[in-house]
This record gives structure tokens, sequence and C-alpha cells, in this order.
């Protein structure tokens, strides 16, 4: 399957906003509108109508937002995030990209918290979400391109 100039653009364009996303997220624990906005443009480089059902991605990160109360959780950044990245890559690329980066962020948590356990550190630690999403949107769309995920 070949790759078109508009889709080997925007994955140029896609990799370095999420690196950029992940580095400003580890220092800042936040994640700009402008870096969401400027991924969710990038659909227009490679547009199906189809991938606009790619922002649904960001319900369950919404959900767990307002269940969790603000409590440090997941935040409006990451809810975007989902969505924005949700529309580059469709629904079942968005939805591969969710488990993959979620699965690592849940090992790192766990790996992080039984760290802090036996070093006996008590209390809740946040840990960016960001780096994670954005590592399996990475993956997602490189699978996307190999025509391993629609």
């Amino acid at each position: 399957m070949g790759v078109s100039p508009g889709m080997a653009l925007q994955a140029v364009l896609l990799f370095s906003l999420l690196v950029i996303v992940s580095v400003w997220d580890i220092k800042k624990r936040e994640i700009p509108d402008s870096l969401q906005t400027a991924i969710a443009l990038l659909s227009l480089l490679h547009f199906s109508l189809w991938n606009l059902a790619g922002a649904f991605t960001a319900l369950p990160y919404l959900l767990v937002a307002l269940v969790g109360n603000g409590t440090g959780g997941i935040g409006g950044g990451d809810i975007k995030l989902a969505a924005s990245i949700g529309i580059v890559l469709g629904l079942p690329a968005s939805l591969a990209a969710s488990v993959m980066g979620l699965s690592a962020f849940t090992v790192y948590g766990l790996i992080c918290s039984c760290i802090r356990k036996i070093k006996g550190r008590t209390g809740r630690t946040a840990y960016p979400v960001g780096p994670f999403l954005a590592a399996g949107a990475a993956m997602a769309y490189f699978m996307k391109i190999r025509g391993w995920i629609i």
C-alpha cells in the first residue's frame, strides 16, 4: 500500500507535534489548546469524513474526568488530545491508540506505585497521560498506514 504525499506530510507533522505534546505535558502537566488544534487540523492533509467519528474516542476520557471530580487524574487537555488524535486517525485507529497508550500508562503507573511503596512514600502522585496517548497514537498511525488498521 502506497502512502500519498498528503499522508506522508501528515505523518511527519503529527509525529513532531506528538513529541512536542509529550515534552510539554511532562514539564508543565498541561497540554496547550494550540497544539491540540494543530493536531486536529492535520486531518485536512488526508481528509476523510469518516475520521470525524474518531473524536468520539474522547468520551471515555471525559467520563473518567467527570467521575474523578478533579482529583488530579485525566484532565481537559487529555480529553482534547484524545479528540484531536481521533479526528486524524479515525475511529478504529484511535480506539487502538487509546488501548495501547492507556495500557502502557497503566503498566507505568503500577511500576511507579510499587517503587513509591517500596521507598515508603505515601499519598497520590499525578503522572502525565499525554505522552502515553501520543505514543499510542504514533503506533496506531503507523499501523494504519501499513494497512493493519482501517
